[in-house]
């Protein structure tokens, strides 16, 4: 968090911006391999819903949302994303090795 305030306040606008004009929730559908979705329950960035949005549909996506944590929730709560990818990670790899 501290490397947006170095960046300063032009830089992250413009990142704003982009982010706000960039739009394919309409392609989603197309995703086609395995997805783990995570979010903070206080994630005002990217609220608890659009990554419901893209859980519901992506086919065969995992949702994991992280109880209280905001949009840093790999920073603020490490051990519960962390353990999130490994669960996830190992769900993929038993899969492939049962072929």
């Amino acid at each position: 968090m501290n490397g947006m305030a170095k960046v300063g306040p032009a830089v992250q606008l413009n990142d704003f911006l982009c982010c706000d004009k960039f739009d394919i929730m309409d392609k989603v559908t197309q995703i086609a391999v395995p997805t783990l979705v995570i979010s903070g329950t206080e994630d005002n960035m990217t609220p608890v819903k659009y990554s419901q949005y893209l859980a519901n549909k992506i086919t065969g996506a995992e949702l994991v949302i992280i109880e209280g944590a905001t949009h840093y929730c790999q920073l603020e709560k490490p051990a519960e994303v962390n353990r999130a990818i490994e669960t996830f990670l190992n769900k993929l790899q038993n899969h492939v090795l049962s072929f």
